[in-house]
């Protein structure tokens, strides 16, 4: 019942669209052979290959999102920057909001006020097939 949530209160979804009540393989008896081909199931757009993968994506959906749901947008573990600052070096890229006098040649003398969240640059954080590379840009 958190804010962000599977679509369960509005009735398209059970917990057995994700779980097999009867047994499966798995510790968590998923339908799927793994958390990410569950997800997968309603999430295709997000599956790989792609020629830029962000590698938490690769390895498990539940590095970022909680499938049973989260006080955060899109479901995730923790609020925008902390989320991505749990791996990525807040020193290397800083996300607090800049002065006008402040220096930084990586950034946009425009963008120094505004807010500091990862995707409001980084938005294909999935990952991406833009010539731009890996820094999943728009």
């Amino acid at each position: 019942m958190r804010s962000a949530h599977m679509p369960m209160r509005e009735g398209t979804m059970t917990c057995s669209s994700c779980h097999n009540p009867h047994g499966s393989t798995g510790p968590t008896l998923l339908k799927q052979e793994s958390v990410n081909d569950n997800c997968y199931t309603c999430h295709a757009e997000k599956k790989t290959p792609m020629l830029w993968e962000h590698p938490p994506v690769k390895e498990n959906c539940m590095t970022c999102h909680d499938p049973h749901g989260s006080l955060h947008p899109s479901m995730q573990i923790a609020k925008q920057p902390r989320l991505c600052q749990q791996c990525h070096d807040e020193s290397k890229h800083p996300t607090q909001p800049y002065a006008d006098a402040s220096p930084g040649a990586e950034f946009f003398p425009g963008s120094r006020m505004f807010d500091r969240g990862c995707l409001n640059c980084h938005s294909q954080i999935h990952g991406s097939n833009h010539p731009a590379g890996m820094r999943f840009l728009r």
